[in-house]
């Protein structure tokens, strides 16, 4: 496994300093790794988190006003020791909360810190946060229900009284109402890796891991991959019987990736968690998404969702200045029981045929069904030398055009062309979609005007030429489609269009790229025929055979 760093044994030292460098107003304590405010009010109330490391940002990156004093921060995985949390202590030098995740390291460390430091005459209380209901709260087997990442919503609210000068009794009873109310649980797709080590488990490749702890402790199962939507629905359901959570209710949501989840798989689960909450008829008041605390690398969500009444949400709301914590409000767009606002404009006008049953109708359907069957080999070419989505942006493209054929106007050429090219332009983006598109309507306008058709396939290469700036010999689809021009324009048979496309396609694999994402590749894309010169080659061969 790869990593940025130096030395595994100097990762939480680094890390630390460059969090520090980034955060306005902090220190380090000589001779710890902690983390503190330095420009606090005086006498105001302090709250210190923290436990091992590889759960960035937690903790230290909820540093800010509003939110954490202090973090302590452990080894990789590790609690830290007493000395350490007990220098944070010292080093805020007020009334003092620890908001703690159940693990028995954590527990043991920051509890006989809080003892010494009463022991020195210094107010100090303890919240501990047991939020995963992935494991029976009654099970006397384990050490108990683990902290997960609603421990990050504790202490925001914990952070939110103590900036508004609530008494240490009434942070620390505001926090453990919080910490009893959140409810969190998990899944992982992938293991974490620490660094210097191996992955702390394994998982098959369509396997995952149910309802497991931050530091890759086993789930309450394995299973296979199964959809999105259905991994969250049981997510939100286990934490909402847990949790008590049904009609009338209000809650604020956290959706966790747990260190190498895409933002874009986050909001997908986040929009499922809102879909299923609204149909509870549970008011969603705030939601986000993002890495909140993360299990260093490893691929995976939580879901944490925290009951609020007034109180608690005004404390949520509360501004906090801390890199980890979300800058946008969490509102949503709308009532979680509603689909999300939309807007309607003018789509292209298209005119539906009378039976549609055709030469045309047969050969654009012949095309479509030629380039779905395609998708796979087409995939395998781009993912050789380009981003591997040629295939499955074509098969996008001939589904709409398939899906459409019923609105268009299939006995007049010119307009078929130019209604498949609407289909194209709406279905596939990047740059497939306009330069196909684009062919597709200098076809139409050549046809219309000349009303010959040997020229349309030299007519399209020049509007996809003029457009992207590729020409021949540049190891592009126009490497297949000027040859099969030529043979049209010559011959006037598309069988020898189609194979002088073939072989076109063939001869880019001894060419260098001077356009696309191969471009970049250089002799590297030797030996690979191009995906987009192999894909015209697919649909002459269709045209030529309806």
């Amino acid at each position: 496994m790869k990593k940025l760093i130096n030395d595994p044994a100097r990762v939480v030292a680094e890390s630390l300093t460059g969090v520090a460098r980034a955060t306005e107003g902090a220190a380090l304590v000589d001779g710890h790794q902690v983390l503190v405010r330095t420009a606090r009010d005086e006498g105001r109330v302090a709250v210190l988190s923290g436990g091992g490391s590889g759960h960035e940002p937690a903790f230290s990156g909820y540093l800010g006003p509003g939110h954490l004093d202090g973090a302590v921060c452990g080894e990789v995985f590790a609690s830290p020791g007493v000395d350490a949390v007990l220098a944070g202590i010292r080093a805020v030098d007020a009334p003092t909360l620890l908001v703690v995740m159940n693990y028995t390291g954590d527990r043991l460390n920051f509890g006989l810190a809080a003892q010494l430091a009463r022991a020195e005459g210094r107010e100090c209380a303890m919240v501990t946060v047991a939020d995963d209901v992935a494991l029976d709260a009654d099970d006397h087997v384990t050490a108990g229900r683990r902290g997960l990442v609603g421990t990050v919503l504790v202490t925001k609210v914990a952070g939110a009284a103590a900036a508004a000068g609530w008494s240490l009794d009434k942070v620390t009873v505001a926090a453990e109402d919080a910490a009893r109310a959140v409810g969190t649980m998990g899944l992982a797709l992938s293991p974490a890796t620490v660094p210097g080590g191996e992955a702390g488990f394994s998982l098959g490749e369509q396997e995952i891991e149910i309802g497991l702890g931050i530091h890759g402790e086993p789930g309450v199962r394995r299973e296979s991959l199964r959809p999105a939507d259905e991994l969250v629905d049981e997510l939100v359901e286990t934490v909402c019987a847990d949790r008590g959570i049904g009609d009338g209710d209000r809650v604020v949501v956290l959706v966790n990736g747990t260190g190498a989840t895409p933002p874009m798989e986050l909001s997908i689960v986040l929009r499922r968690v809102v879909e299923n909450l609204g149909g509870r008829g549970v008011r969603v008041e705030r939601c986000w998404s993002g890495t909140f605390l993360s299990s260093i690398d490893m691929a995976g969500v939580s879901v944490a969702l925290l009951p609020v009444d007034d109180e608690r949400l005004e404390l949520i709301d509360a501004p906090a200045r801390s890199a980890g914590w979300p800058s946008g409000s969490g509102r949503l767009s709308g009532p979680a029981s509603e689909p999300v606002p939309t807007i309607a404009v003018a789509e292209d006008s298209q005119v539906r045929s009378g039976d549609g049953t055709g030469r045309l109708r047969a050969a654009v359907e012949a095309v479509c069904r030629a380039v779905q069957d395609a998708e796979e080999h087409l995939t395998e070419l781009d993912a050789a030398t380009g981003d591997g989505d040629l295939g499955t942006s074509l098969t996008r493209g001939a589904t709409g055009v398939l899906e459409d054929l019923d609105t268009t106007d299939l006995d007049d050429p010119v307009a078929t062309l130019r209604a498949v090219a609407a289909s194209v332009r709406r279905a596939i983006g990047g740059t497939s979609g306009p330069l196909l598109a684009t062919a597709l309507l200098h076809a139409a306008e050549h046809l219309d005007a000349a009303g010959s058709s040997d020229e349309t396939l030299r007519a399209a290469a020049d509007g996809i030429a003029d457009l992207g700036g590729a020409r021949r010999g540049d190891r592009t689809l126009l490497d297949a489609l000027y040859p099969a021009a030529d043979e049209l324009a010559s011959s006037g048979s598309m069988s020898s269009a189609a194979s002088a496309a073939a072989d076109g396609a063939e001869a880019t694999a001894s060419m260098t790229a001077r356009r696309g994402r191969s471009s970049y590749l250089g002799e590297r894309a030797h030996g690979h025929p191009d995906a987009g010169a192999e894909a015209v080659a697919v649909v002459l061969r269709a045209l030529a055979g309806a």
